[in-house]
């Protein structure tokens, strides 16, 4: 208030003392003016209209169309607000009708197309039938323009329908294997139907009852199937037919399961029966990937089954185990030669608890060099690389472990105690020796309780073996599939998990999968953890693989096979409100029925923009200086100093 007081005082004495001198009596209040409103820091907003492009009305262009088509281009032809058309599987037109008619349906395409003109609104005129390409609801979230939705479609069906199969990607032979059917019924008041598993051959394996809904209602339907043979086995849910149904082409839904041969063959043998040995074999035996023998030594040349009490006269052939575990043993008294060759061949071996008797070729493979005795204590478990559940986070001391001295300089050492290897591994030829030097190794079982409550041993020891196995579930690189069966224009999703060198999650990595024709980068969703996803466009077979580096290692993962089966060409759908509501929800857009689309109104195609001028800048300061020089050169042409 004050500096307008004073504004105004300079502006009436200038005005008294330049009355007779216009040119002057300008530039001087010029001047003043500009100064108060840099002192005052005036911004001045300055709104004006711009010109948009035009609205994009996109007609749904497929078969499912076919019967609306007319009409809905008979009600587009009274738009009077200027405006292009866009028809799905064609080249955006103009006052054009397309020659033929989609076999699918894909609006992701569809918004992407109405998106690249940069239209001030998009009018979307579909059922909402979406069976190509990926979700529509990202570009739909993206786009700057609002999109309108016209939806045309019954909304009252009566159909039956298994819209997804679950299912894991492998499993083992003599697995129970669950199976989840997921259907979807409406317009059915009352009654049941059924669903029924079987083999591509023929062969029922299971039944189950399915309630019928009146309203569109999803549910779900267990099955579980044994598996008794090996290979990859055809197999098909479905639902028999009803009276009126919608559509009989998605009563049915083909898959197939990739059965292995064989668990991994693990093989236990101990010369000395422990505390810990029902630990150590209660880890084993729960673990559903692993087929476990266990040996005893009952005297210098007798061995029983440890859990049979039955003793043996033949041992067996190591070679036909994945992984041998020794337990509490004599190496120089071990019932089995020639280790070095049978781990360079890919075998893996474990041992733990106490070890004596160290021969040449055990001292050359052995991870950690080992003394004769044992020490005793309280020792605390320092995790130098951490391993599966060891992770240093609370684990709790022991009270025994083995002697250590040293370890080869080429053993990752997991954990020491005492400033001593205690766990650590090396590779050997093509396999890998596992040694872990604690004697109360099964107390581990119960001494984590009341921390956290977990399982540490048979986490750790199913861990190890995959580790060690050539038939290991593990490797580096896993890549798999929800499904092994998609429709032709169906989006399927992989996972990918990322293992380093010491079997733990690790992020960072850049890989991508490789198909036939074409290379899809993976994102990391969390550590270790890489998804993407691709449009099934190719019928038949294809495998998939992953590869890339991590943490300056080059890697590949395990190859999946996914089938694309032909899809039928779509025959006339319901509408597909909840979709289509969301799309014109994320946009900003509004949601409509066709008997709307005569009253359709498309918004201006004006919008207003608004300027924000602050005269707070240098180019003001000069205007002022000048206006000021020009004043004092004119007073002294004057002689008015």
């Amino acid at each position: 208030m004050i500096v307008l007081l004073i504004s105004s005082a300079a502006i009436i004495i200038t005005v008294l003392l330049y009355a007779k001198q216009p040119l002057q009596l300008t530039l001087r209040t010029a001047a003043i003016i500009l100064m108060y409103l840099l002192i005052t820091n005036v911004t001045f907003h300055i709104t004006a209209e711009e010109q948009q492009t035009n609205p994009v009305v996109v007609i749904d262009h497929s078969t499912s169309m076919k019967n609306h088509l007319s009409s809905i281009l008979e009600l587009v032809s009274d738009i009077d607000t200027p405006h292009d058309l866009l028809f799905s599987q064609e080249d955006l037109l103009t006052q054009h009708e397309p020659k033929e008619l989609g076999t699918y349906t894909n609006i992701t395409s569809m918004i992407e197309q109405a998106k690249a003109r940069d239209p001030s609104s998009v009018v979307l005129i579909t059922d909402g039938n979406h069976n190509y390409g990926t979700s529509p609801i990202i570009p739909a979230e993206e786009s700057n323009a609002p999109i309108y939705v016209y939806g045309i479609g019954e909304e009252t069906t009566r159909d039956v329908s298994i819209i997804d199969v679950q299912f894991p990607d492998y499993a083992y032979r003599g697995d129970s294997i669950e199976i989840t059917a997921v259907t979807e019924t409406g317009g059915f008041k009352t009654g049941t139907s059924e669903v029924i598993l079987q083999t591509a051959g023929g062969k029922i394996i299971a039944t189950q009852p399915l309630q019928l809904s009146d309203v569109m209602a999803n549910s779900r339907v267990e099955f579980a199937y044994h598996a008794t043979e090996g290979g990859t086995t055809q197999f098909k849910v479905y639902t028999p037919p009803k009276a009126d149904e919608t559509s009989y082409d998605n009563n049915e839904y083909a898959f197939s399961i990739n059965v292995l041969e064989e668990k991994i063959r693990v093989l236990y043998y101990t010369d000395h029966i422990s505390f810990s040995t029902k630990f150590v074999l209660r880890s084993l035996t729960d673990d559903v990937h692993l087929s476990v023998s266990a040996i005893a030594r009952k005297n210098p040349s007798n061995f029983q089954l440890i859990g049979h009490g039955r003793e043996i006269t033949q041992l067996p052939d190591l070679s036909d185990y994945d992984v041998v575990m020794f337990d509490n043993i004599n190496l120089g008294r071990l019932p089995w030669s020639g280790f070095p060759e049978l781990v360079a061949s890919g075998k893996g071996i474990v041992i733990s608890g106490t070890v004596e008797g160290i021969t040449p070729p055990w001292r050359e493979m052995l991870p950690i060099g080992v003394a004769s005795g044992s020490m005793h204590g309280k020792f605390q478990l320092d995790i130098t690389e951490p391993f599966s559940a060891l992770d240093g986070d609370n684990i709790p001391p022991f009270k025994n472990m083995t002697r250590t001295v040293d370890a080869k300089d080429d053993a990752v050492i997991v954990a020491r105690a005492n400033n001593l290897p205690l766990i650590a591994y090396r590779l050997h030829g093509l396999g890998k020796i596992f040694q872990m030097g604690l004697l109360d190794l099964g107390t581990w079982h119960f001494l984590r309780h009341g921390l956290k409550g977990e399982d540490i041993l048979q986490t750790l020891l199913s861990d190890v073996v995959q580790f060690v196995s050539p038939a290991g579930k593990y490797g580096r690189l896993v890549l798999s599939t929800k499904r092994k069966v998609y429709e032709f224009g169906e989006t399927a999703q992989l996972t990918l998990q990322a293992y380093d060198r010491n079997f733990r999650r690790a992020g960072g990595g850049d890989f991508f999968v490789v198909t036939q024709d074409r290379t899809i980068p993976f994102y990391e969703t969390s550590m270790g953890r890489y998804e993407t996803s691709l449009v099934a466009s190719k019928t038949g077979i294809t495998d998939f693989q992953a590869q890339g580096e991590l943490l300056g290692e080059e890697l590949v993962s395990n190859l999946i096979s996914i089938e694309v089966l032909e899809r039928s060409i779509e025959s006339e759908q319901r509408l597909n409100r909840p979709l289509l509501q969301r799309i014109a929800t994320v946009s900003g857009g509004e949601f409509h029925t066709l008997d709307e689309l005569k009253e359709i109104h498309i918004p201006e195609r004006t919008k207003r923009t608004s300027t924000i001028i602050n005269l707070n800048s240098p180019i003001t300061y000069l205007v002022m200086l000048t206006l000021l020089i020009l004043d004092w050169i004119m007073r002294r042409r004057r002689g008015i100093t």
